[in-house]
Parts: C-alpha cells; sequence; structure tokens
C-alpha cells in the first residue's frame, strides 16, 4: 500500500512538470507571434510610406465642335401656282409639264374672241372723247361753256382712255406667263379647256437656290444664328451645305419648335422637295481630350474626373463634363490644354499622394 502512495505521487509530480511546461511554452510563442506581427506592420508602413508607380500619358487638347442635328426635308425656295385672270378657252399650250421657263416665257394662250375689235371701238372712242374736250376748252375761253360742261367733257375723255387700258390689260391675260425662272412643276389645263378668273394654269417652282428646313427646339434656338453654316445629309446619301438665311421668331404651338431654313445652291437642279435629310449646324467649339471610359473615374463626392498627375508627380483629380461621345471613348472638357493623365494605377492613387511616373514607353517622367 505504502508503494501505491509513492507511484501516485510520482504521477502527479509529472503532470504538473508537464502542465507548467505547456503553458511557458505558450507564452514564449505569443511573444515571438507578437514580435514577428509587428515587424510585418512595421515593413507595411515602410513599404506604404514609398511613392507608388504609375503609368502615364500626356495628352494634348483638340478643337472639337459641337452640331446642333435637327431632322428636316427638303423644299423649294418659292413656288406658285399661276392663275388665270381673264376668262377664255385655251388656244395654245407654249410649255409643257417639266419644262423649264424664263421670268416672262408663255405657258398658256386664250383665244382673243372679241377682244381686238373692243380695243379697236375703244380707242376710236377716246379719239372722239379728245375732239369733244377740246372743242369745250376752246368755247370755255371764249366763255360760250360753262366750267361744269369742260368738266364733264374732261370727265369722259379720262373714261374712254381708262376702258382702252382695261382692254389692253384684258387682252394681255390671254398670254399667261411665267413670274419668275422655273420649272413647270404642274399644268392643269389642255388644249380645249375654258377657264375663269382665279382657276389655276400650272404651277412653277424656283430651283436655285434651294432650302433644306427644319424644326429647332426651344432651348436650342438661342444657339443658332443667321449666317451659320450647316450641312445636310439627303436620304440618298447626297450632301449639301448652305448657310441659315431664316429663324422663326414664333414658335410652333402645337410642337413649340422654331423653323429654320438653310438656304443650298442648286445650279445643277438635281434637289427636289420633300426629301428626308438630316440638317447638321456647328453651335459651339471648344479645346477638348479625347479619352477611353476605362480612364474616367469618381471623387469621393460622385464629381466624374480623372487622375493626373503634375509638374512635381503629385496626384490631382481633376473634374470634367462630357461634350461629346463616339464609338471608342468620349471628349471631355475642363482640363489644361496639355495634361499628364495616369492611364494604369490611378484606382490605387488619391489626389495630393506623391508617385513615381512612368510613360507608356517604360521611361520615367522626373
Amino acid at each position: 500500500m505504502r508503494r501505491s502512495y509513492i507511484l501516485a505521487f510520482i504521477f502527479a509530480a509529472v503532470v504538473v512538470g508537464w502542465v507548467a511546461s505547456g503553458q511557458f511554452g505558450s507564452d514564449e510563442e505569443a511573444r515571438d507571434q507578437g514580435a514577428a506581427n509587428a515587424s510585418t506592420t512595421e515593413a507595411s508602413a515602410r513599404a506604404h510610406d514609398e511613392p507608388v508607380s504609375v503609368r502615364v500619358r500626356q495628352r494634348i487638347a483638340k478643337e472639337q465642335t459641337r452640331n446642333l442635328v435637327l431632322r428636316g426635308r427638303t423644299e423649294a425656295n418659292r413656288w406658285v401656282d399661276i392663275k388665270a385672270e381673264t376668262k377664255g378657252r385655251v388656244t395654245e399650250v407654249v410649255a409643257k409639264e417639266g419644262a423649264r421657263v424664263a421670268r416672262g416665257d408663255v405657258i398658256v394662250k386664250l383665244a382673243m374672241e372679241d377682244r381686238a375689235e373692243k380695243l379697236a371701238e375703244a380707242e376710236a372712242r377716246v379719239r372722239q372723247r379728245q375732239i369733244e374736250f377740246d372743242a369745250a376748252k376752246s368755247l370755255r375761253r371764249k366763255g360760250f361753256r360753262a366750267e361744269t360742261k369742260t368738266a364733264e367733257s374732261a370727265a369722259q375723255l379720262e373714261a374712254a382712255i381708262a376702258y382702252v387700258a382695261q382692254i389692253s390689260i384684258d387682252i394681255d391675260h390671254t398670254e399667261i406667263s411665267a413670274p419668275f425662272a422655273g420649272v413647270i412643276d404642274t399644268r392643269n389645263v389642255e388644249l380645249g379647256d375654258f377657264v375663269e378668273p382665279g382657276d389655276v394654269i400650272a404651277r412653277v417652282v424656283d430651283q436655285d437656290p434651294y432650302l433644306v428646313v427644319g424644326q429647332v427646339s426651344e432651348l436650342d434656338v438661342g444657339r443658332v444664328r443667321l449666317g451659320d453654316i450647316g450641312v445636310a445629309r439627303l436620304a440618298n446619301g447626297d450632301t449639301v451645305e448652305g448657310r441659315v438665311r431664316y429663324i422663326a421668331t414664333v414658335s410652333d404651338a402645337s410642337t413649340r419648335t422654331f423653323r429654320i431654313e438653310l438656304e443650298v445652291p442648286n445650279r445643277d437642279r438635281k434637289l427636289r422637295g420633300g426629301v428626308t435629310a438630316d440638317i447638321r449646324i456647328p453651335v459651339e467649339s471648344v479645346q477638348a481630350h479625347f479619352l477611353t471610359p476605362a480612364l474616367l473615374t469618381l471623387d469621393d463626392d460622385g464629381i466624374l474626373g480623372v487622375r493626373t498627375v503634375n509638374g512635381s508627380a503629385i496626384v490631382e483629380f481633376k473634374p470634367v463634363s462630357i461634350f461629346a461621345t463616339q464609338t471608342d471613348g468620349v471628349w471631355v472638357t475642363g482640363l489644361p490644354e496639355t495634361v499628364t493623365i495616369i492611364t494604369v494605377g490611378q484606382e490605387f492613387v488619391r489626389h495630393g499622394e506623391t508617385v513615381v511616373p512612368v510613360t507608356d514607353d517604360g521611361e520615367k517622367k522626373s
């Protein structure tokens, strides 16, 4: 029994010694681990203090123009429906549809009928009234005719002269002519037709110059000026250039848009009315930089911009505005004319941080 107590004592002593050695070992490992962590933190801090290398590229601004794009159509500069001013039967068709005419060219002739005879009668009446008036004046000078009778003779003479003029005008109206140079777009009468005053005889269209008309919104109308140069691309692919000759002062009541007219030359007479066109009018020119969207970023306040490097190798955040977009990038404003932009690494640096700028060809910028 005495031997059992001795064995128990020895076993207890061994257990206590093992536990004590384990505790001491844990403390030592903990100290070693803390020292290692402190070393790592210190190394990280040292690494953080070293400037980060970033790739940069120098960009130079280029002049860019913003175009006001409108949907429009071609339209004749002027056209008129020529109407009959006297009645009569069409005796001759001089100009056919599609024919080009000069100012004053006869298009249609009407029958004279008895107009020539009426003119001869009216002219004879003028001669008679002239004789009567001369006699009245002679008698008046001698005191044998009252002044009222002389005035009556004068009035009869004036009426006879006016009737001759009336007949002459009516005769002139039997020849219906073009008021200006153009093309006969439509003709509404044929040989033998009887027309009354007001009947449409033909439509004459002035082909040179031509117009491209569009509607500009109330927000953009203030950007357009008379004389601005514009380019219109027609539905068939042709391109014409002209100047803004008219801007409406009152908007369309239903669309709140303003009519504008682009006057374009049409010496070859190729343009036709009613053709759809896209009108582009330059309204603003600025110095802008072309960037890929990947270079754009946001600052802490959500402002769009790019990160640049100044001459002291310090990062600067530059706010920008998008001026125009293309399929492969954007044109932005708000940057200096010449600027060094961070192309790789911009997400790892902040405004005011010193960096090591490396150009895209691998050369470090001093």
